[in-house]
């Protein structure tokens, strides 16, 4: 009896785990699919699952690249995809407690040659248009386009937080007069008729920089009562930062700090381009859900609700954005704009592309804005040039902020407050022997002050400037390249940086050529092991040299901007000043130790 139990038993098991097996599988095969890049391919998974199964049933990606549309595998294959072809994929299938798995291979034709790919980036699609991007990137990742798309569709928002930042941190932004509606279009026309503006500003920038260091190095040397004049200053520091209370500095910076790692991320993506895209972006502006209300209405204007006063009346009003605001130039009742917000009640609708266009052509606004499937932009070389114009100088303005302490003791800041906005040098003097020296100003004004926020991630931030600023020639070029090939066709008015909007010839190219020149010559004085500054400053028969490169050859020895600062002696009378290191950290050349204003 015994042992008909246990065979019983046994059978019972057998069948059990046979069951399992048996009943619980979901056999799915799907064959190997061909693709070609810039092409979308689409599988419908319940052709390929042959056993029975419900409309339950549901499918995911275990491994390999694509994704899961309702019983459609997808996968969009981008321009560099077929030299990492062929993509093993694995599928997952589910059924009330049944499961089956499928593995496939993609294989990615080369896209024909002289063809682009396209990717259309909307609100119903942006989620997907991201994991598109993505997952592209993760599979390629030393393909320059997925990074610069990548990098494009996170810039403008992080750009936007820089005013954020600086909103809260420094003031509030003057926004009245926001309904100019001139002044609008002045800025608009002004955009785009200048797509050199931004690099020739940053060009300048990096000029004015080295020439400034320049001058006020001859200056110091010819005058040192300059040295005692900064500290003797009529102007309070207190009053005229902005910053009440010790502290509100260092948070700043920490914001800062947060900011530029963030926008970091945008950057080491975005300045992978450097040539020609085969993929061309369309960014279809009203199809995103501008006004947060989880439903995206493209042909319905954006309208904004403004408060505004006028003497002790306040007036809350809607405004259409391109009818009432840009077409009819309606204004708020009150004189005086309270604030601006998105009106829920409105649309999504934020571009009018033969709107602009007609701006853009210098043509009179006669007709009121409709908005269609044609109102949308593209973004090629030109767009992420001009982006990555903007990304570098916001990250390398935001690591500036943050590689050294630029906050005062609070001592400091206390004696500021009382100081009746001058400081009197016996102050510094702590010792009175008559002199000024390093040690005696950093004592003063706090020993942090001036030296690296971070020991450990300071360098690099100086680092991570300097390989911004050696970018700058190549993104001139890019933008060039791109502005004199987008000549008037009916596709590029989509395109913003194509001619168009922005006349470019080849004189206009050769300019821009000339001005990228110019900034590599300018930058070799911060290359690595780069080229000396030669400042023409006779100083006892000596002309001094600038080695600026060794401020990011060598960062350790700036780690403390107040160590170099001179002994003034006997300040009253100002007989002279002595470098603590008269070379600046490898910096200066040819500099004597000692300095009188006879020299």
């Amino acid at each position: 009896m015994f042992k008909k139990i246990l065979v019983f038993l046994s059978l019972f098991t057998l069948i059990a785990l046979g069951g399992c097996s048996l009943f619980r599988a979901i056999k799915i095969e799907i064959p190997d699919q061909q693709v070609t890049e810039g092409q979308e391919l689409v599988v419908d998974l319940n052709q390929f699952v042959l056993s029975s199964v419900s409309d339950g049933i549901s499918f995911s990606v275990s491994s390999g690249p694509g994704r899961i549309d309702g019983k459609n595998y997808v996968f969009t294959s981008l321009p560099g995809d077929g030299e990492n072809s062929p993509f093993n994929v694995r599928v997952s299938a589910s059924d009330e407690g049944k499961s089956g798995v499928a593995e496939f291979l993609i294989n990615v034709n080369p896209i024909p040659e002289g063809e682009k790919a396209e990717i259309k980036l909307s609100g119903e699609t942006a989620e997907e248009s991201e994991e598109i991007i993505d997952d592209f990137v993760k599979r390629n990742p030393e393909n320059p386009e997925g990074h610069a798309i990548r990098g494009a569709m996170k810039a403008i928002p992080e750009l936007l937080k820089l005013l954020e930042i600086y909103n809260s941190q420094i003031g509030s932004l003057d926004i009245a007069g926001t309904f100019d509606r001139s002044e609008i279009l002045s800025g608009f026309e002004e955009l785009v008729s200048n797509p050199d503006q931004v690099l020739q500003s940053i060009s300048a920038d990096i000029r004015a920089r080295l020439l400034n260091m320049k001058l006020r190095s001859a200056l110091i040397l010819r005058n040192p009562e300059l040295l005692v004049n900064f500290l003797a200053s009529s102007s309070s520091i207190a009053e005229n930062s902005g910053y009440s209370t010790c502290g509100e500095i260092g948070d700043f910076q920490d914001e800062m700090e947060e900011y530029a790692d963030s926008l970091q991320e945008v950057w080491d993506d975005i300045s992978y381009l450097s040539g020609e895209m085969k993929i061309v972006v369309k960014v279809f502006l009203n199809e995103f859900d501008w006004d947060k209300d989880g439903v995206v209405e493209s042909d319905r204007e954006l309208m904004l609700e403004v408060v505004s006063e006028d003497n002790s009346m306040t007036h809350t009003e809607s405004f259409r954005l391109y009818t009432d605001i840009l077409f009819l130039e309606k204004e708020p009742k009150g004189d005086h704009i309270v604030s601006i917000e998105v009106d829920p009640d409105g649309g999504d609708a934020v571009f009018d592309l033969d709107f602009w266009f007609m701006i853009s052509q210098g043509l009179e606004i006669e007709y009121a804005p409709g908005f269609d499937e044609n109102d949308y932009l593209v973004i090629d070389e030109g767009e992420i040039a001009i982006l990555k114009m903007l990304v570098g100088s916001a990250l390398s303005s935001a690591r500036a902020f943050t590689v050294y302490d630029l906050e005062p003791s609070e001592a400091f800041m206390e004696y500021l407050e009382d100081a009746d906005d001058e400081i009197d040098p016996p102050e510094i003097d702590t010792n009175n022997d008559g002199n000024i020296d390093a040690s005696e100003v950093k004592a003063f004004i706090g020993t942090s002050f001036l030296t690296f926020r971070n020991p450990s991630k300071s360098p690099l931030w100086l680092s991570s400037i300097r390989d911004i600023l050696l970018e700058a020639p190549e993104t001139t070029m890019l933008l060039a390249d791109d502005l004199l090939s987008d000549t008037q066709t009916e596709d590029n008015k989509h395109n913003l940086t194509s001619q168009w909007y922005i006349p470019f010839s080849q004189n206009a190219y050769d300019a821009m050529e000339e001005n990228a020149d110019e900034q590599e010559e300018l930058l070799d004085y911060i290359r690595p092991n780069g080229e000396d500054l030669d400042t023409e400053i006779p100083v006892d028969e000596k002309t001094i040299i600038l080695r600026l490169y060794n401020i990011f050859d060598h960062p350790e020895r700036f780690s403390d901007l107040l160590s170099f600062f001179p002994t003034l002696i006997n300040y009253e009378m100002l007989e002279g000043i002595e470098f603590p290191d008269p070379t600046f950290g490898g910096v200066v050349v040819n500099l004597p130790k000692t300095i009188s204003p006879d020299n």
